[in-house]
């Protein structure tokens, strides 16, 4: 799955809904745009993306919450994602599937750099 395939799936256009950035990924034409948007978004002295992801891992289902976690790390938020899950984060990767498996495949092998 390339970038415009995950940004039109349905499980990425659910998770960025859920944390009310739909817009971003809307606005994202690439993997590093999509990056650059959400560390933007964030802003170091705000953590407005991180508040976000924190509040939606709360109420994910079990693939929705691995795909946060994936969408985490394709945007340079790799240690949050690690820290939600304890540690365990590739370790639950099995828990999404289907359309939700493909997407979290997408943005763990996405060439950002």
């Amino acid at each position: 799955m390339n970038f415009a395939e995950f940004k039109m799936s349905q499980p990425a256009r659910i998770m960025f809904r859920k944390m009310g950035l739909l817009d971003h990924l809307a606005a994202a034409s690439s993997w590093r745009d999509l990056r650059e948007l959400i560390v933007e978004f964030n802003h170091p002295d705000q953590g407005n993306f991180v508040k976000r992801v924190r509040e939606c891992d709360g109420v994910c289902s079990s693939g929705e919450r691995i795909l946060l976690h994936a969408i985490c790390y394709v945007t340079d938020f790799a240690w949050l994602a690690d820290d939600l899950a304890e540690g365990s984060v590739w370790r639950d990767m099995s828990r999404a599937s289907g359309d939700f498996q493909r997407a979290v495949a997408a943005c763990i092998a996405a060439e950002v750099y």
